[in-house]
Parts: structure tokens; sequence; C-alpha cells
């Protein structure tokens, strides 16, 4: 509206100026019968002791339907240093004419430090409506308006309001051509649509209204805030125009003083709860773990900055997946928002996971609430220690498990035959039958005869000795034919994209190639690796493993990316296994 009141003053009919009061009145040109026009009033008055002693006294508007008012207050500062300031209120109605003809707007008076102000009347020329499509369609348009209004107007930052969308109309056939609406996105404020269902039809201010949709507004910067008008489509029978609502505005009032450090954007009432959804498995070392951090409560619950996870060098995490699940009520939306975590522990032992510290302002009792920090320790063990503690049934179950995982279970085909009836007796199978029978009984009893008179001669096994450099060349063999079915195994999955089972075979490629070092841990194999094949050996090993995890537990895993991840271990496999 501020920008509206320079281009306003230029259609002033009168403007009566006196001292330091300003007072005018909206020029208005020929206008319809049940046409809505605007009708705009301008008080400006400056000076320090200037006092306004009656409000605005309007002129008679019986002759015409008041749709709806609105008014805003402004103070301008004239000059800084001398302290001239200006208090400028601005009154606007939206009135339709009743009839047609010539109606006179009478004068508007206003009373400031014992003087009377007043603007000069002037009429209006109104016209019937003509009688063609065109005009009747709009007409039509101009009979339906939409108003958007604001429940608390006033709010702190990031607090959020609810909007009304209403439409007003004297014919009830309007508000069924009412469509889909459309509302802008804005840099200072969030929308948020909660219904669009339209309510039953009810009189306000003696109009028929309808609500048609209801939003939250997030304003996220403090001072006054225009909200965009909202629009909606409005057909009736081939055409299709639009109609738009007011601007409403916001006056958005900066946060108190004492915040803490921390604070970020959160305003309403929350609390915050870490869960781990991996209680019934013990943790283990390069195995991922699942922890969830929720916020629940109510308030900017859609606009809510979450703590974020604490990075360390004993575990690492993905990017969360964020999941909310919230109602509307009318200070605000309630539920929960949920942050769910992929934590892969790179050591043993207890491990501390930490996330940023989280607090909360409460518009109702106006404060700050400090939540502090979540965090969970846990205890990380190795595949030994694991295995050490299994009892022996465990171990056996776990073998078996592994076994019926890798063994490639045949698929049995079934054909249908027709089965005979039972009645009719095959002569020619019963004969065939029975000379196979006798066949296998002569040929048994031939064999028994010859048994008899066959004498063993007595074979002598050739004694073979190996030393232990032949056997140790003989189980390096044998590592590496494995390595070669191994890695054409892997080579397999890759190209038909089978990648979960990727990972399971490589998994078991990188423990037998431990084993045979007789490493237990990623740690200790680095360390023998560095012994034999170097640092910068050692290095790529431990690249390749942080490789292996992420694109393991990774969202979405390109062909190109399995294919340059192949390679890294044909190459690095193929070396540590000469």
């Amino acid at each position: 509206m501020k920008q509206q009141i320079s281009y306003i003053l230029f259609l002033f009919s009168a403007v009566f100026t006196y001292g330091q009061v300003t007072l005018a009145i909206s020029d208005l040109k020929d206008q319809r019968i049940n046409q809505r026009f605007n009708l705009t009033v301008l008080l400006e008055i400056s000076g320090e002791n200037m006092e306004q002693q009656t409000p605005l006294m309007m002129p008679d508007l019986s002759k015409f339907d008041i749709i709806g008012s609105a008014s805003e207050r402004n103070t301008v500062v004239l000059d800084a240093k001398k302290g001239d300031i200006m208090n400028q209120l601005v009154y606007q109605y939206v009135l339709s004419p009743k009839q047609a003809g010539k109606i006179k707007i009478g004068s508007v008076l206003v009373t400031v430090n014992g003087k009377i102000y007043k603007t000069e009347p002037f009429d209006i020329n109104v016209r019937d409506n003509e009688k063609t499509s065109s005009v009747a369609d709009n007409s039509e348009k101009n009979d339906l308006y939409l108003t958007l209004e604001i429940e608390d107007k006033i709010v702190y930052k990031n607090e959020p309001t609810i909007a009304v969308l209403r439409a007003y109309s004297r014919d009830y056939d309007n508000f069924r051509k009412v469509g889909k609406l459309h509302f802008p996105s804005q840099r200072n404020a969030n929308l948020k649509p909660l219904s669009f269902a339209k309510s039953a039809i009810e009189s306000k201010a003696g109009v028929p209204s309808q609500v048609i949709g209801v939003f939250m507004i997030f304003p996220s910067e403090t001072g006054k805030i225009d909200i965009s008008p909202i629009s909606a489509s409005f057909g009736s029978s081939s055409r299709d125009n639009r109609i738009s609502s007011n601007r409403a505005q916001l006056n958005v009032k900066k946060l108190p003083i004492g915040m803490p450090v921390h604070f970020k954007n959160a305003v309403g009432q929350f609390s915050i709860d870490l869960k781990n959804l991996n209680t019934k498995e013990i943790p283990e070392i390069d195995k991922p773990i699942h922890l969830i951090l929720k916020v629940a409560g109510s308030g900017n619950l859609g606009s809510l900055h979450l703590p974020k996870i604490l990075h360390s060098t004993d575990y690492i995490s993905f990017p969360p997946k964020i999941t909310s699940q919230t109602s509307t009520r009318r200070d605000g939306l309630t539920g929960s928002v949920n942050a769910e975590y992929i934590i892969v522990p790179k050591t043993a032992g207890l491990v501390s996971i930490k996330f940023e510290e989280f607090s909360f302002f409460d518009p109702d009792t106006k404060k700050y609430t400090d939540l502090g920090s979540k965090e969970m320790v846990i205890d990380v063990k190795t595949p030994l220690q694991i295995a050490e503690a299994k009892t022996t049934l465990e171990r056996v179950n776990d073998y078996t498990n592994t076994v019926l995982e890798t063994v490639n279970t045949p698929v049995l085909q079934t054909q249908n035959f027709k089965v005979k009836d039972k009645n009719s007796i095959n002569w020619k199978v019963i004969a065939g039958n029975f000379a196979l029978l006798s066949a296998f009984v002569s040929l048994f009893l031939i064999v028994l005869r010859k048994k008899d008179k066959r004498k063993l001669k007595p074979v002598l096994l050739a004694k073979t000795t190996t030393n232990i450099a032949e056997t140790e060349e003989l189980i390096r063999k044998d590592l590496s034919n494995h390595f070669e079915e191994s890695i054409e195994y892997l080579k397999i999955l890759k190209d038909n994209k089978d990648f979960k089972n990727f990972f399971i075979a490589y998994a078991e490629l990188n423990r037998e190639t431990k084993e045979y070092h007789s490493a237990n841990t990623d740690s200790e194999f680095r360390a023998i690796l560095k012994q034999t094949k170097g640092q910068q050996f050692s290095e790529q090993y431990r690249v390749l493993s942080e490789q292996i995890q992420i694109e393991k537990f990774a969202p979405l895993t390109s062909d190109e990316q399995m294919d340059d991840l192949y390679n890294s271990i044909y190459t690095l496999y193929s070396e540590i296994n000469k």
C-alpha cells in the first residue's frame, strides 16, 4: 500500500491542506451497477503538537454495498535532526453501487487541534450493465471477489500464523465456478497450504461468503511483510478468467534478546529424542547402524533446522533421510520430524555419537528453552570378539546360513501326465518290465561267479613327500585359483547389476584374504600391507575400503561407479595375491 500512495495522490478530487494537515479523497469516474470499486481517504498530520481529536467521519454510503474495508498507519521521518515526523493514515473501502443514476459522495470530516477539516463533495455517474455476453461475464466476475484474512497479524519471526482465503458474492452460483488456487512463492515468507476444501456458505457483513482455502504462513524476516495476493481460476461457460485477492500484511517482531548461541529458527514447543534401530544386533566395525533423531512438538515444523551430527574419526555418517508426520492446529503444525542416519563405526570399543545442541523459543512464555545436545554411546566389537562370544550351536547355524545363501538351488520342472484308467491293463509294459528284470538277475549271477575266481593283486602306493616350500606353493596356487574365481564372480554380479550380492561376495573375498595373511581386522591387515607392500599401497587399500562402504550404503549407484570400483578391486587384490 505504501507504493500506491504516490499514485493515489494524483487521483484525489479534493485535497485540503491547512498548515500541517492534509485530507484527501480519491476521484472516482463512471461506474456500473454491482461493479465494485475502491474509495480511498488519505490523512496526513505532521508536527510535534498536532493531535487528531476525532475519528474520520465518512459520508453517507447507504446507496452502496460496503463489501469490505481496510486501513494502514505509517510514520514518515521528514527531518531526523530536527525530529520532524509525519503520521500518515490511509483508509480504503470496497463499494458496489446499488442503483443507476447520479450518486453524490459527501464530505469527509476530521478535527485536529480544534480545527475541522473536510473534503468537497462530488458526484458519481452509475450506469446500467449492457446486455452483451462479454459484459455479462465481466459483471459476473466483478460480483465475486476474494479476501485474504490473517488471524494473527503480529507474530514473531518464524512463528506460524493462519490465513483464510474467503470468497464473497451475492450470486450463489459464482461459488461453484471458483476453481484451482495459485499462491506465488516469496522470499520473506513461506506459505503452506493446509486445506482447499470449501466450507458451507455463510453470511458475513451481510454478504454471502465461503472459505475456499486455508494457509499457514511462516515469516522469515522481521518488520512489515506484504503477503502476495492469491489468485483463483473463475470459469463461466466457455470462458476462463482469474481473480485475485487483496495483499495482506504481517507485522513480524524480532525475537527477544538472550537467545542461546546455537539457536537457529525453532519457534514453538519441542522435544528431541535419539533412538537406535539396531538394538538387537551387536555393533560391529564396518557394519552399518541406523539411528533416528526425532524432533516432536508444535510450531514451525515445516521450516525447522534439525541439529546435525558431529563429525568424528570414530565413525562415518551419511546424509540423513528426512520424514515428517504433521497435522494442523490453530497454533501451528503439530507432529514430528525424523532424521534417519546411517553410521558406520571405524574403531572398536566405546564410540560416542554426538549431535549439535538444540534450543527453541516459546512464544507463549516468551522464553528460550535449551535442550542441549543428544549423544549415544555404543560398544563396537570386532568380528573376532563377536565370534568368540558365540556358542558352538550359533557358529554352526551361521555357517549353515552362509552356505545356503551361496549355493544355487536348482529349480525342478514338473510336467502333467495323463492318468489312464486303472481298470485297463497294458500287457506290453508288463512283458517289457519282466524281460528287463530277468536280464538284471542273469548279469548279477555272472558277476558273482567271476568274483570268486578273481585274485586281486596288491597295489603299492607310492609315498609322496613334500617339503614346506612345496606346501606353501600349493597353498599359493590354490589361493590364486580361488581369487580368479572370486574376481570372475564379482564381474558377473556387476554386469547383472546385482549390487547387493556384489558387496557380499567382496566381503567374503576380503575375509579370506585377511585370513591368509593372519589378520583379524582392517587395521592389522593395513599394517601387514604397509610392511610388505609399502605405505602407499596400504593407503590405497584404506581408500578402497572407504569407497566400498560409501557405495554399499549409497541411495543410488551408477554403472560407471561400479565399473571403477570393480577395476580398483581387481588391480589391488591382484597385487596382494602375487
